[in-house]
This record gives C-alpha cells, sequence and structure tokens, in this order.
C-alpha cells in the first residue's frame, strides 16, 4: 500500500526553490535604473559618431555601469532560461541544456566585457584595427 508521502517523494522540496525566484526578482528590480540609464546614455551620445561613442565609453563610470549592466542583464537572461528548460525539458537533455546555458551565458559575458574593457582601454584586438 502506497501512502501519500511516498508518492510524492523525489518531486521536489517544498522547504526549498524560492532562490531562483527571488534572484529573478532582485536582477529586475536592478536592472530598472540601469536600463533608464542605459536610454539616457544612448539618447546622449546619439549623433556623436564612432569618437563621440568612444569618448563615452573612456570614461570609467560609463565603462563600468556598462559591465554591470552586461553582468545583471546575462544573469537575469540565465536565471529566465533556466526556469523554462527545468520546467519544459527532462533527463539528461534537460541537464545538458542547462549546463549549455550557464556556459553560453558565461562566455557571452567574457567576451563582451573583454570588449567593453578594449575599447575603454584604446587596445586593438586585431579585426578591422588594420593591425598586421
Amino acid at each position: 500500500m502506497t501512502t501519500p508521502l511516498k508518492r510524492v517523494e523525489g518531486y521536489g522540496s517544498a522547504k526549498t526553490g524560492s532562490g531562483t525566484w527571488k534572484a529573478e526578482r532582485f536582477t529586475s528590480l536592478v536592472l530598472v535604473p540601469l536600463t533608464v540609464w542605459g536610454l539616457w546614455s544612448a539618447w546622449s551620445i546619439a549623433g556623436s559618431g564612432f569618437e563621440g561613442a568612444t569618448a563615452w565609453l573612456r570614461d570609467p563610470v560609463n565603462a563600468g555601469l556598462l559591465v554591470v549592466t552586461l553582468a545583471v542583464s546575462l544573469w537575469h537572461m540565465a536565471l529566465g532560461l533556466r526556469v523554462i528548460i527545468e520546467d519544459y525539458v527532462h533527463g539528461f537533455l534537460g541537464q545538458a541544456l542547462l549546463f549549455l546555458n550557464t556556459l553560453f551565458c558565461a562566455a557571452l559575458f567574457v567576451v563582451a566585457a573583454i570588449s567593453i574593457a578594449a575599447v575603454a582601454f584604446g587596445v586593438a584586438l586585431g579585426v578591422g584595427s588594420g593591425a598586421s
């Protein structure tokens, strides 16, 4: 005879699980002022050309806020995709997609942060820079 507890064992715990939900809400709240800053910054450098955009990015405050915006946005994206994968994809494929989601978001952050740093510090990365 199967008890009600035995039927639900292994289907998760009522004691945990709110961490992802809280992190999604936290990243959403942090992204509100960062989005306002990003829109204001885009409006302020619109029409200034390449030189104006690179000068704007060379300001340490702007470069730092852009990296923070990028990090929080990618964290928020990874959390959202994680929930979707956990809800709809199960087994080995689900685990593989969770790993790839984390790997993709981390790689995207590293590449974008290096690109921001390269522009901010005036470092040519070799692509289209005239370096031979």
